[in-house]
């Protein structure tokens, strides 16, 4: 317990996101769907990708920033409650946007709405990790548009799954 000088921490974590990311996940399926996309139009075929709401909005962050994260809390002086989040929120379609443009496509060509797909609450999800950032000094170090980037290069052979 904190009250008897016992070290003790919790970090509640936004979406983090990398390439390890199984292909279920919403930001995988884009990516995934933005190459396919691309791969579709050079070949001259058509491509669709059905997604939920793109009005849905995320806090997403780069894991490896949560990964930093989780460690200074580990070394903090002090135990507390931490939340680790970008602040930010992105829509679903600005992830499309972001993802399909990187490929030099217009994701309106290729993505459809189709709400029946989603799956759960809709709600506006953004972290509010001042306490962590007052505490350790931490920040995200890759935006938004450098975080669907990265989502958008292969995995490293090392991390194969």
């Amino acid at each position: 317990r904190r009250t008897r000088g016992l070290h003790a921490s919790v970090g509640i974590l936004y979406n983090h996101e990398s390439q390890l990311r199984p292909d279920k996940f919403l930001t995988r399926r884009v990516v995934l769907g933005a190459r396919a996309a691309r791969a579709a139009k050079d070949a001259g075929k058509p491509y669709r990708l059905e997604l939920g709401s793109l009005s849905a909005t995320v806090d997403w962050c780069w894991a490896p920033d949560t990964t930093d994260a989780m460690i200074r809390i580990v070394e903090a002086k002090a135990g507390n409650d931490y939340v680790i989040a970008s602040g930010e929120t992105h829509s679903v379609e600005d992830l499309c946007r972001v993802a399909f443009g990187k490929l030099g496509l217009d994701y309106r060509e290729f993505v459809h709405e189709a709400p029946g797909r989603l799956t759960r609450s809709t709600g506006r999800l953004v972290g509010d990790s001042r306490r962590l950032r007052e505490a350790t000094g931490w920040s995200p170090t890759v935006s938004f548009e450098g975080l669907v980037e990265k989502l958008l290069e292969e995995p490293p052979a090392a991390w194969a799954r």
